[in-house]
């Protein structure tokens, strides 16, 4: 019953310890010099809050204006039944000459239809996903709050928690120091690795986007860094707009270099941006953290599967604990063989 009451807040709990157990040291000072563990315990935990949830907040802005301006000019330049006109003012252009090659290969050759179509679905996918994002506030704000409590007391209490941890533990005690300093370091290494890799990829794409002569690379390259946490699309949601942008700009200004432009930026963006995620992070985890690659992919992938976006940090910490407990079975079971 205890489990069935606790279970749709499961995420949240584990989110919770983890994170305050990373900024316990930053409440250990900062308790020096505010003095009272309870405004302490709140100050960092609104602190904590805002961290998470500002930078989202601003990326979202920016992002959302961007795509208002975007689909402004879609509407204005009418794509959906007037791509022909536009791509083939001149029948010389190259980009005409590219679209009649395309559209040899569609069975009736409207591309016109099939672009209105294409733009319908997409507009489709994304009120659909917008819509269900509205409707998950009440319940991401619910999360939010007690996320906010669970924190706040175990800056407080985390210490007498942990011990009770440990003392309940059916092991030997240096087996118990092994498991606490392998959750030490498997969550540090994997939170930090996490926050290394997006700052990489926003690095990554900032200079992709000041190389290929998008505009305002510096603040957008941090808007990817944040994107890049994102599960799944992370750092595309904004180079690939950005390319499509360029190619699209190229067409209508009848202009080579800006459709070369936007596709070199959807290579650079697939081969070295997103990559960065695909191999830096395994390498970094594995490595610092002294867990195998394999078991960092399926804790990061499984992770995200069962607890969502905070899976990225708890899925590769459980597995990392689950072979401590199998490696300490291997010793217990050696000891145990000198015997019989």
């Amino acid at each position: 019953m205890a489990f069935l009451i606790t279970k749709p807040f499961l995420t949240v709990l584990i989110s919770g310890a983890i994170i305050a157990y990373l900024a316990h040291p930053i409440y250990v000072k900062l308790l020096k010099y505010l003095t009272n563990k309870h405004v302490a315990s709140f100050v960092l935990t609104v602190a904590i809050l805002l961290l998470i949830t500002m930078p989202f907040v601003i990326t979202l802005g920016l992002v959302s204006k961007e795509a208002i301006s975007t689909y402004s000019t879609l509407e204005q330049h009418n794509l959906g039944t007037n791509f022909a006109k536009i791509v083939c003012g001149q029948q010389e252009w190259v980009s005409c000459k590219t679209l009649r090659l395309f559209a040899r290969f569609l069975p009736d050759r409207n591309l016109d239809y099939y672009m209105q179509v294409t733009i319908e679905k997409i507009s489709g996918f994304i009120i659909d996903n917008i819509s269900r994002f509205l409707l998950s506030i009440p319940s991401m704000l619910l999360n939010l709050f007690v996320m906010s409590f669970i924190i706040y007391y175990l800056l407080i209490d985390g210490e007498d928690v942990a011990n009770r941890i440990k003392r309940i533990l059916p092991l030997k005690e240096s087996h118990k120091s092994n498991v606490f300093a392998r959750f030490h370091d498997c969550t540090y290494t994997v939170f930090y690795s996490n926050i290394a890799v997006a700052l990489v990829q926003g690095i990554l794409g900032g200079i992709g986007f000041f190389a290929f002569g998008v505009s305002s690379p510096v603040l957008w390259g941090s808007v990817m860094a944040v994107f890049s946490l994102i599960p799944y699309f992370g750092s595309a949601i904004i180079w690939l707009p950005a390319a499509l942008n360029l190619i699209f700009e190229g067409y209508l200004q009848n202009s080579n270099s800006l459709i070369v432009k936007g596709v070199m930026l959807i290579i650079y963006g697939a081969l070295i941006i997103s990559l960065a995620d695909n191999f830096l992070k395994p390498k970094l985890i594995s490595a610092k953290a002294n867990i195998h690659p394999i078991l960092v992919l399926l804790g990061v992938l499984g992770g995200l599967n069962l607890f969502g976006f905070m899976g990225l940090v708890i899925g590769p910490i459980m597995l990392a604990l689950l072979m401590t407990f199998v490696e300490i079975y291997e010793k217990e079971k050696v000891e145990l063989e000198k015997y019989f």
